[in-house]
């Protein structure tokens, strides 16, 4: 009963939130990338590998509940895994599936066919690969973290820093020796890493347009905002453009309101030169230097709501999006209903406002786990713990210059990683760690 006891309890996880939320939510981002699996075409700026994904899942599945129920699937198994290698008694395992698998940001999330969803899934189930490693030592359950941390990093641009820790683990493990050693391995593997993420993101034909100037042009709008002067190259705004413009359209929350007007010139819509490239890279690398009080003032603005520090500042839609956006073609598709979605979605949306979803309370998390363990020093399972908040503090501590917006969903990871590294910190099978 204690083997069959996590899979039942991930069983019944998957079953309520197919039940309560199927077929999923839609934001525009799961939209787009809806279109795209419906028409075969890639856009670099989003992971081509989901699409590819959706694309092999439409096949065989219904859609878009399909998508949901291989998202949903890969959480629930990722989290059986790790209750199973925690071991324990049957019920310390199905409470350990549940209050992670369930916690209420996580099941919040979930339902949404987002990237973010998906890396998070793919990472935990690479966690729960390393535990079961330390509980019965195989190189099978390492190359098996090393694939799912590839796919992870796969689906989100920005997860390598979020996979270096895991990545020096399975280094150590496998290769043990000097630091130097470890060190050099992994290096390797995170070129490794990188390189075969890449190449499953290859969109031959696609316009690879860098997703950069973004959030260079939002940071140098806020800062001609703050210093009363238009302070972008010319070919990236439209003539007459003024501070005026900018001060309209920005929020301090979300970039897309200042795109909104056309008057600054989005790369994606329009071509440009390496050297007109360069221009704009180089007026926002100077930011921090020449205009530091303004810069890093926006940037400490959009980290508050970020990390939670302003929650009734910030609106509900940058923490959850429980809807269907249309777009362009795709079919009309009923949103989520029922008895059971009425009674999980307004109490889920209730709690938008709390702590529960307060990025910053993971990141104090993740930092009591890495000081208790590195003062207890226990074992091998204290230093996973320790690399497993390490590397949800990792995805989230480069956001605080180069988030695009204050969207919770970048911190999924940062959520269940500070989780699932207390569950370690706290319940190690001793005998076997």
């Amino acid at each position: 009963m204690r083997r069959a006891a996590p899979w039942l309890a991930a069983a019944a996880g998957l079953a309520l939130v197919l039940a309560a939320f199927w077929p999923g939510y839609l934001s525009w981002d799961s939209a787009w990338q809806w279109w795209q699996a419906r028409h075969g075409e890639l856009d670099p700026g989003h992971p081509p590998v989901m699409v590819r994904v959706w694309q092999a899942v439409r096949f065989v599945l219904p859609d878009p509940g399909g998508m949901l129920l291989v998202q949903v699937l890969a959480w629930w198994a990722a989290m059986a895994g790790f209750a199973h290698a925690l071991g324990g008694g049957a019920w310390r395992r199905v409470l350990c599936v549940w209050g992670l698998g369930a916690w209420p940001p996580l099941l919040a999330l979930l339902p949404h066919l987002w990237k973010d969803v998906w890396m998070m899934a793919l990472f935990a189930g690479a966690v729960a690969c390393l535990v079961a490693d330390l509980q019965a030592p195989r190189r099978g359950w390492r190359l098996g973290a090393l694939a799912l941390l590839v796919a992870g990093c796969a689906f989100r641009h920005n997860a390598l820093p979020a996979a270096l820790p895991l990545l020096a683990w399975v280094a150590w493990r496998e290769w043990p020796g000097s630091r130097l050693r470890v060190g050099l391995a992994t290096a390797a593997l995170a070129v490794g890493l990188h390189l075969a993420a890449g190449l499953a993101n290859l969109a031959p034909g696609a316009r690879d347009t860098p997703v950069w100037p973004v959030i260079a042009m939002w940071d140098i709008a806020a800062v001609s905002i703050a210093q009363d002067r238009v302070l972008f190259p010319p070919d990236w705004v439209e003539p007459g453009l003024t501070v005026q413009d900018l001060r309209r359209d920005f929020s301090p929350f979300v970039n897309v309101p200042s795109f909104a007007s056309g008057q600054l010139r989005l790369n994606f819509y329009y071509d440009y030169t390496p050297a007109q490239y360069a221009e704009l890279r180089n007026v926002w690398l100077s930011l921090p230097l020449d205009h530091p009080r303004a810069y890093f003032g926006h940037r400490a603005e959009v980290s508050a709501y970020l990390l939670g520090l302003r929650q009734a500042q910030q609106p509900d839609f940058q923490v959850l999006q429980p809807a269907i956006v249309p777009l362009r073609d795709n079919p009309a598709v009923a949103p989520p209903s029922g008895a059971l979605h009425r009674a999980l979605q307004p109490r889920l949306d209730a709690l938008v406002d709390t702590p529960l979803f307060a990025g910053w309370i993971y990141l104090a998390l993740s930092v009591a786990v890495l000081l208790a363990t590195a003062v207890r020093r226990r074992g091998p399972g204290d230093g996973l713990a320790a690399v497993v908040a390490g590397s949800g503090l990792l995805i989230a501590l480069p956001l605080l210059l180069l988030a695009p917006s204050a969207d919770f969903r970048y911190l999924a990871w940062t959520v269940a990683a500070s989780l699932m590294a207390a569950a370690i910190a706290a319940f190690p099978r001793r005998e076997s760690l």
